[in-house]
């Protein structure tokens, strides 16, 4: 069964293959073909019409970022060496190492600057329950696994209790003709919550980049946060947009930000809000009735000391103002159980 905190999980990725969907409902009806232009897809997710604004030229982009520079592979297995004033040169081992690291580099910089296009193709997600990238994605950037996952046209979960991330999704990336190049890995974080500051959303894209650039991709990392449910458009710094494709071109590690906001088009938000019905509700407060009677007695000792204007009890009741730990957005369940139980209490008792 899914739990209450993987249920945001599902409607995100739910989010994702609507927003594709659209886009292959527009431009291909007969679905012959599933994967579609990623900037059309990022248009689709923050809720923009892909006929208001124009594709993003990717062939001056990559152009004007990249240079590619020639390198005589011979020569930089030579060393110069100077004996008796005369210049003498020899191969040398660590030599031909280091010029061999240089042409893989080379050769990686070209098929990047190939790069032209990045597509999106999924339309179903699975629950992957192996745990071997727990503590490395270098098994995630790996293009063969990439490649398989792209071709089904799926997404995967990752396991119960992963770190740092929650979905993986695979790109294309594609040279001006349309012959694969290379395929990109899409990590996923999702956060339901009900106010998510940038202060936050920093932190938590700063750590997917970090696994991400460790994982050493050979053609680049999205790394996205889907802040889900928000109450406010946050006025992040590195929203997900074009300019993310264009990074990705250049075989960066793209880390960006998604706010999905309540009011979003597929209703898919509101679903959330009402997952837990009123069954739910009394069946968590049965079980926790115990708990709820010492959050009772301690919610009316503190109103007596309220109430009160001896200054000794106005002295406690500051000391446990002070110890009373900061209210958090989990404190919301537990206060609305105590309240019901007291509504209950309140109707047993007629």
């Amino acid at each position: 069964t899914m739990e209450k905190g993987d249920f945001g999980e599902v409607l995100v990725a739910f989010y994702f293959l609507l927003c594709a969907d659209e886009i292959r409902g527009k431009e291909n009806k007969e679905y012959s073909k599933f994967s579609v232009p990623m900037e059309k897809w990022i248009d689709s997710l923050n809720g923009v019409d892909d006929d208001e604004d124009g594709d993003v030229n990717m062939d001056t982009a990559c152009d004007e970022g990249t240079a590619t520079v020639p390198m005589d592979v011979d020569d930089s297995k030579r060393q110069s060496t100077k004996r008796g004033g005369e210049d003498k040169t020899k191969p040398t081992a660590g030599v031909e190492t280091r010029g061999a690291r240089k042409a893989a580099r080379m050769n990686e910089e070209r098929k990047r600057s190939d790069v032209k296009n990045i597509d999106f193709n999924a339309i179903q997600i699975c629950r992957n329950h192996l745990r071997g990238y727990a503590s490395d994605w270098t098994s995630l950037c790996d293009q063969t696994f990439l490649r398989n996952i792209f071709d089904a046209g799926v997404g995967f979960y990752v396991f119960a209790g992963c770190a740092t991330i929650d979905c993986v999704f695979s790109l294309v990336a594609k040279d001006a003709g349309g012959a694969v190049v290379g395929y990109i890995p899409l990590f996923v974080s999702v956060k339901s919550h009900d106010d998510f500051t940038e202060a936050a959303a920093t932190t938590e894209c700063h750590q997917m980049h970090r696994k991400a650039d460790d994982a050493r991709p050979e053609f680049g990392a999205l790394s996205l946060l889907v802040i889900f449910g928000a109450e406010r458009k946050g006025a992040d710094t590195k929203c997900l947009d074009k300019s993310c494709v264009e990074q990705l071109c250049l075989g960066h590690c793209v880390e960006a930000v998604l706010r999905i906001p309540r009011n979003d088009r597929f209703g898919l938000s509101r679903v959330f809000a009402s997952m837990t019905s009123d069954r739910d509700e009394t069946t968590e407060i049965l079980a926790s009735h115990c708990f709820v009677g010492y959050e009772n007695a301690n919610a009316n000792e503190n109103a007596k000391l309220r109430a009160s204007g001896n200054p000794q009890e106005k002295y406690a009741r500051e000391s446990l103002r002070k110890s009373r730990r900061k209210k958090t957005q989990e404190d919301a369940p537990l206060d609305m159980l105590t309240q019901l139980a007291s509504d209950l209490q309140f109707e047993s008792r007629k």
